[in-house]
């Protein structure tokens, strides 16, 4: 496939899926598992719920805190290879690491999204404010994995004065959600998710490019940083059921019940 004509397929798509399209409509359409009002975790039945109303942090004297590990031999951090694209080459002279596992001397493990997946039903949250940005730079995306509110804003920047496109799907139903061509430095263009769930982004002209966010309807996700650790404060007192997200490894889950004043410690361990 010729550049030129992957070009042009790739501002078609941008016209048709991308930041423009019909106001009206709903890239998910009529997505089984989607849009409940817990986030993620759809069509799970809600056995307990930490009350409800109009959520203020006055009501967030809670939190669950901990570490996300990793047991067992790291896997091997791969080298990217960006052979393809000389401006990419040019731009690392030294190699550039695969951030899908981010295991650390300790063992504890990077780019977990841990939040909650039940215990807040009937609680009614304000709406996001600010913008999640997303970076292309260096060919590589940044943030690699990162959370943000179904409806918020998300501002998507190319920072290379090469040709670039982001396209997010839906990891549960493949379904795009949107195709963005950015063909030169500084474009920026924004859109936003309707849905909760997980999206995956990968830039169709450069395959080694990818990202991964989760998308939820409440304020309580966090990524591990990179000494694996996580902290949800501000929750409201309550029974929670906790998970935590890799992009590659079986998602862990665990139930915790925090009073007033009390943040509660758990922790996470993931294997291959």
């Amino acid at each position: 496939m010729s550049r030129l004509f992957l070009l042009v397929w790739i501002l078609a798509s941008a016209l048709v899926v991308g930041c423009g399209g019909s106001k009206d409509s709903d890239p998910y359409g009529d997505i089984e598992g989607c849009g409940c009002e817990d986030g993620c975790g759809c069509g799970e039945e809600e056995e307990e719920s930490s009350g409800g109303g109009t959520y203020t942090e006055a009501a967030g004297t809670a939190g669950v805190k901990g570490v996300c590990k990793f047991d067992g031999k790291a896997p091997r951090r791969r080298a990217i290879d960006m052979g393809s694209e000389q401006f990419c080459v040019d731009t690392h002279p030294d190699k550039v690491l695969s951030e899908t596992y981010m295991v650390n001397e300790g063992g504890t493990l990077q780019n977990v999204i841990v939040y909650v997946k039940s215990g807040l039903k009937g609680w009614k949250f304000p709406e996001p404010t600010g913008a999640m940005e997303l970076d292309q730079e260096g060919c590589t995306y940044k943030p690699h994995v990162f959370g943000m509110r179904v409806g918020q804003l998300l501002k998507i920047k190319n920072s290379d004065p090469i040709m670039h496109n982001v396209h997010g799907f839906d990891l549960k139903t493949k379904r795009d959600l949107f195709n963005i061509g950015q063909p030169k430095k500084d474009t920026v263009n924004e859109t936003v998710v309707k849905r909760a769930g997980f999206v995956q982004i990968k830039c169709d002209v450069h395959g080694w490019m990818g990202s991964y966010a989760g998308v939820f309807n409440h304020p309580f996700f966090v990524v591990s940083a990179a000494d694996g650790s996580f902290n949800l404060d501000k929750l409201p007192p309550g029974k929670y059921v906790i998970e935590a997200w890799h992009e590659k490894l079986d998602p862990q889950t665990q139930t915790v019940t925090v009073g007033d004043g009390e943040t509660k410690d758990i922790s996470f361990t993931f294997s291959k």
